[in-house]
């Protein structure tokens, strides 16, 4: 969860109403919190000559025990950037509210949980390669764990040796392996060292890749989380893993990226959500 999105959040529920600079104002109108979402009744005004409510920055130092000067900063940066996003098609979430979009004549608007989740229940489509995969049993779950646990342990030790131990490669072939494209996505080689030990793949090489935004023991969370992207448009989905406690779910965004795109797309990715991103190629490639 964003830094500035859950104090943003939090800020709203105390003072029943806060200004996002550029982007407008957002009151709550009730205090009831529907059972389904988890959501509170919110009031959204476009407004692209507002300012930040000035108790905000105040707010986060207090809450934060950081720079008040430093925060206002940060925060500044933070609502330019969402603005960018939200200009450019994405969605801004105001956590317990809703998601803040630019319709089709350039307004910004708020669509609330609410409204997400009754588009996405009336949403019908056919089966994702993710959700064919969880249908296959018990088997695949394992395998799927397996392949996690796999990959922490291998990825460490396959940098390691990358950075310090692998001599430099010998152009003898057009043909390269996954890992002689560092340079274009060192993160998605760690996991791939697990994952295709046997599999050589080329640069230009397109692959179905989960990008994994959240992990949560929480499936209420996984289940509502998802289905708000997949009511936008997005490929989302989330896998499970036991964790001897229970289970651990990871939710991602699929997509089918070139091997030499990922770091881009990952990058994009991580803007949008404001998180670190996990790449991973998906189970079956």
């Amino acid at each position: 969860m964003n830094f500035y999105e859950q104090y943003i959040s939090e800020f709203l529920a105390e003072n029943k109403e806060v200004s996002l600079e550029k982007i407008g104002v957002i009151k709550l109108t009730g205090n009831y919190v529907d059972a389904e979402t988890q959501s509170v009744p919110v009031e959204f005004i476009y407004d692209k000559r507002a300012e930040t409510s000035p108790e905000l920055a105040d707010f986060i130092s207090s809450r934060s025990g950081k720079n008040k000067m430093l925060i206002a900063s940060d925060l500044e940066s933070h609502l330019t950037q969402a603005r960018e996003f939200i200009n450019i098609g994405k969605t801004y979430e105001i956590i317990n509210a809703g998601f803040i979009k630019k319709n089709n004549s350039g307004v910004y608007e708020l669509i609330p949980y609410s409204q997400a989740v009754k588009a996405q229940k009336n949403f019908n489509q056919p089966a994702t390669r993710s959700t064919r995969t969880r249908k296959k049993g018990s088997g695949a779950v394992q395998l799927f764990t397996l392949i996690i646990v796999l990959a922490i342990v291998g990825g460490l030790g396959y940098e390691a040796y990358q950075f310090f131990l692998k001599p430099p490669p010998q152009n003898t072939s057009e043909t390269e392996s996954v890992d002689t494209t560092r340079n274009n996505d060192t993160a998605l080689n760690a996991v791939n060292s697990a994952d295709t030990a046997h599999k050589i793949y080329n640069a230009n090489d397109s692959v179905q890749v989960h990008y994994i935004f959240e992990t949560t023991n929480l499936l209420l969370r996984a289940q509502s989380r998802t289905a708000k992207l997949k009511s936008f448009g997005n490929n989302a989905g989330y896998d499970s893993v036991s964790n001897g406690a229970g289970k651990l779910y990871s939710l991602y965004i699929e997509k089918r990226t070139k091997l030499s795109d990922t770091l881009a797309v990952k990058d994009s990715l991580a803007k949008f959500f404001q998180k670190d991103i996990t790449v991973k190629i998906a189970p079956g490639q």
